[in-house]
């Protein structure tokens, strides 16, 4: 096959592939309908992400007070309770834990997290089901006992 057959006939086959929405309006009127409504959709989908994040940056300084509170409650426990039993060192550990925890979500940005859990769940998919399922049980649990 001769390489000019070759570009024209890889030439075609790009034109009638993915195209980016930016191809698209280029090839439109100016003003379109549809540039309109891309630009619209667009900013929508932006306003949308910029909510979510700001609602989710919100809530990830509650959650991070409230594990630091958690953190602060079994230690308290496992001092006042304090004596050989080896089960009140893994509080104590626990409780560090979970202050790590708190102090890695409240300094984490919101994107870098989610990068984050992405990532673990691609690594390993069965731990994080796992993890997202024991997730959901504890959080069904808690609102059943806060409701009584």
């Amino acid at each position: 096959m001769s390489t000019q057959f070759q570009s024209a006939a890889q030439g075609s086959h790009s034109d009638t592939g993915d195209q980016s929405f930016a191809d698209r309006d280029a090839r439109e009127p100016e003003g379109s309908a549809a540039q309109r409504v891309r630009a619209e959709a667009g900013k929508l989908f932006d306003d949308a992400q910029a909510s979510a994040r700001s609602h989710f940056t919100e809530k990830k300084g509650v959650a991070a007070d409230e594990l630091h509170n958690v953190a602060d409650a079994l230690r308290d426990a496992a001092q006042r309770n304090s004596g050989s039993d080896p089960l009140l060192g893994m509080v104590g550990s626990a409780a560090d834990g979970l202050d790590r925890i708190s102090s890695a979500l409240r300094n984490k940005d919101v994107g870098v997290m989610m990068r984050d859990v992405e990532s673990f769940a691609r690594a390993q998919p069965v731990a994080f089901f796992g993890l997202a399922l024991a997730t959901g049980f504890l959080a069904v649990r808690f609102m059943k006992a806060s409701q009584s």
